[in-house]
């Protein structure tokens, strides 16, 4: 879901609404959560420069970065900067370590587990200068491009259920969804939102499916609920949680 122009839509529409709401000049605070590589924040923010240059749009996800261990005999471990194991490269094989399901193929399940039991033998993070450690980044360069030459756009490391008061629109998309987190966790999502956006801001949720059509609801925070402005396609899926 890394293709150019992916969330185009959703752009139009937010900026229909924002140049409603706001004069030109005005000094928006967007934030733009979960948003993986990067790249759709950063067309976001082209669009979002244009129409109000004082605006400031911070990108932000979880994980920006992995850890690639190189160890010896051409073996690798892909892992996160918390040193959650995700892949094991024996080449000319490439393995999940964190499979929910074990390998119906029994060779690649066989070299899962020596994976396994082979990342636990390694001793980090006691022995990290033992090993070649290299950092793998996650952000699409045209979006680290934008930073480095445009100080209106930032990339951050932030979660999606992060409070971060004083914001006049955030954009969680294809995040807070039925099929990544139980509903309490959602409303928790939707929590964080509110509490994250000034009365009057922008709140922007929904999801990409595989035949790559938006289902984004708009939400407008009030003083104490939200309110529906506008929709792309059937929606958010969990609007009727929050609205």
């Amino acid at each position: 879901m890394t293709f150019r122009q992916r969330m185009l839509d959703v752009d139009t529409t937010t900026l229909e609404l924002l140049q409603q709401w706001y004069p030109r000049d005005a000094e928006l605070i967007v934030q733009d959560r979960a948003a993986s590589n990067c790249l759709t924040s950063a067309e976001l923010a082209e669009h979002l420069f244009q129409a109000f240059p004082h605006a400031t749009l911070e990108a932000s996800d979880r994980l920006l970065y992995l850890l690639r261990i190189s160890v010896a005999r051409g073996k690798a471990y892909i892992i996160e900067p918390d040193g959650e194991p995700l892949q094991y490269i024996w080449h000319p094989f490439v393995v999940f370590l964190n499979s929910r399901t074990p390998y119906r193929c029994p060779v690649r399940r066989l070299i899962a587990a020596l994976g396994e039991r082979s990342f636990r033998q390694l001793g980090l993070p006691q022995r990290c200068s033992a090993y070649r450690i290299d950092r793998i980044s996650c952000i699409h360069p045209e979006a680290e491009s934008l930073r480095k030459r445009d100080s209106r756009f930032q990339i951050y490391t932030r979660s999606v259920f992060a409070h971060s008061p004083g914001l006049d629109v955030l954009r969680t998309a294809n995040i807070l969804n039925k099929t990544y987190f139980p509903t309490q966790r959602l409303v928790e999502g939707a929590n964080a939102a509110f509490q994250s956006l000034k009365p009057g801001g922008l709140w922007i949720v929904g999801r990409t499916l595989e035949n790559r059509t938006n289902h984004v609801t708009f939400f407008r925070r009030t003083d104490k609920k939200w309110e529906v402005t506008a929709r792309i396609g059937m929606g958010s899926e969990i609007e009727q949680l929050v609205a």
